[in-house]
C-alpha cells in the first residue's frame, strides 16, 4: 500500500544506461571536464556553442566517470555546473527543467548510494536505552529506540552517517520513515513492553497524514498501545516552519500517541515553540545537565525549566547524566526522569538489573 509517494520508495538515482547533461558555467571549467574525459577516452557531445555537454555512459561506469570530470574542479565549479540524467539517448525537455541539479549534488549522491540499498535491504538495527523515573532507577519507565545501519560485512553504521548520507542522497523522507518503522518493529521483537520513545525528523515529513500514516500502522502490527508511544521531535533548533510541526504532533495526538520535544534549552528557539506545540513531554538539553551541580548558571536554568514545565503540565527528562553529583542535583528539584550511561547504556535488549 502507498501512503506518501516521497517516502515509500527509493529511488535509483540514475538509471542503468543514460545520458549525462552538463552546463559549465565559464569556458574554463567545460575545458577541465573535457579533459578529464579525454584521460579516460570518453567521448563528450558539445553543443554548437560549448555551453551543453552531454556523456553516454553504462551504469558500472558511471560513478568512476563522475569522479574523473570532478576531479579538477573548485568546490564552487562544482556548485555552479548545472547536472541533469536522462534515461537513454533522451534529451531534456521542458518538464525535466525541475530535476536539474549539480554536478556536486549527483558526485555526492552518488557517493552515499550504498544507502539506498541498505533501505532497500532493510538493513535497519535498533539499540534501547532506558528512561527512569526518578523515584524508580530500577525498572525502566521507557526506552528510546535508537536506529543503527548496518553495512554488507555487517559492521555498525552509526546514525550521524545515515543522515549525512540521506542528506546527500536526498533520502531524508525514506530513511526517516524507514526508521521510525524499524524501531518499532525491533522494539517489538525484542520484547520491550511500557513507554517506547521514537525519534523523528520534521523536515523529513512532508504531508503528515500520508506520511505517518505507515507508521501507525506498524504500531497496530505491533498490538502496541498507542498511549505508551512517544514520537520524540529531534533538531528542533532546524525546524523552518512552526506550523508544518504543529501539524506533525496534532496529527499524532489526534491519532493517540504523545509527543516529545528533545534538546530543550539549547537555544532561545526551543523555549518560544512551548506555548504552540504543547508537547506532552521535553527532553533538557544534555549540555545544561553536564556538570549542573558544579555550574551556577546551568543550575538557573535547569530548575526554571522544570519549573515552567510543571506550570504547563509538562513532564520533564534530564538526558546525558553520566554522574552521581548531577542525579542528585535533577532529583532535588524534582525532574521527573532521568536518562544517562551512568543509569544504562543503549544496547540490544532491553535493560534489566543486575542483581547486587
Amino acid at each position: 500500500m502507498t501512503y506518501c509517494e516521497k517516502c515509500d520508495s527509493v529511488p535509483e538515482i540514475a538509471p542503468e544506461n543514460g545520458t549525462l547533461y552538463l552546463w559549465p558555467p565559464v569556458a574554463h571549467t567545460t575545458g577541465k571536464i573535457l579533459k578529464g574525459a579525454k584521460s579516460i577516452g570518453v567521448d563528450v557531445e558539445k553543443s554548437p556553442s560549448a555551453t551543453t555537454l552531454s556523456i553516454q555512459y553504462n551504469r558500472p561506469g558511471l560513478s568512476a566517470l563522475i569522479d574523473v570530470i570532478s576531479r579538477d574542479l573548485l568546490p564552487e565549479e562544482l556548485s555552479d555546473t548545472k547536472a541533469l540524467i536522462m534515461p537513454g539517448t533522451d534529451r531534456p525537455e521542458i518538464d525535466d527543467i525541475a530535476d536539474i541539479t549539480s554536478l556536486g549534488a549527483i558526485r555526492a549522491a552518488i557517493g552515499a548510494e550504498w544507502l539506498g540499498d541498505l533501505l532497500r535491504d532493510n538493513r535497519l538495527n535498533s539499540v534501547f536505552q532506558p528512561i527512569f523515573s526518578v523515584g524508580d532507577l530500577k525498572k525502566p519507565y521507557a526506552h528510546e529506540c535508537l536506529v543503527r545501519g548496518e553495512s554488507v560485512s555487517g559492521d555498525v553504521i552509526n546514525p550521524g552517517q545515515l543522515f549525512d548520507a540521506a542528506q546527500s542522497a536526498t533520502l531524508l523522507f525514506q530513511l526517516d520513515r524507514a526508521a521510525r518503522a524499524a524501531n518499532v518493529r525491533n522494539a517489538h521483537k525484542a520484547g520491550i513492553t511500557g513507554n517506547l520513545f521514537i525519534n523523528f525528523t520534521p523536515s523529513s515529513i512532508y504531508d503528515p497524514d500520508s506520511c505517518l500514516r505507515s507508521t501507525i500502522e506498524v504500531v497496530e502490527q505491533c498490538n502496541l498501545d498507542r498511549s505508551n508511544v512517544v514520537f520524540e521531535v529531534i533538531e528542533t533548533e532546524k525546524v523552518r516552519s512552526t506550523a508544518h510541526l504543529s501539524a506533525i504532533l496534532e496529527s499524532y495526538r489526534a491519532s493517540g500517541f504523545r509527543v516529545a520535544l528533545d534538546d530543550v534549552g539549547s537555544g532561545y528557539s526551543t523555549l518560544n515553540l512551548l506555548p504552540e506545540l504543547r508537547p506532552d513531554i521535553i527532553k533538557i538539553d544534555r549540555e545544561l545537565v553536564d556538570h549542573v551541580d558544579r555550574d551556577h548558571f546551568k543550575q538557573a536554568i535547569v530548575s526554571k525549566l522544570i519549573a515552567l514545565a510543571k506550570q504547563l503540565d509538562i513532564e520533564v527528562v534530564a538526558e546525558g547524566i553520566e554522574r552521581t553529583e548531577e542525579l542528585e542535583f535533577l532529583r532535588s528539584h524534582e525532574v521527573d526522569y532521568v536518562q544517562g550511561f551512568l543509569l544504562g547504556r543503549p544496547g540490544p535488549s532491553p535493560f534489566t538489573v543486575t542483581a547486587d
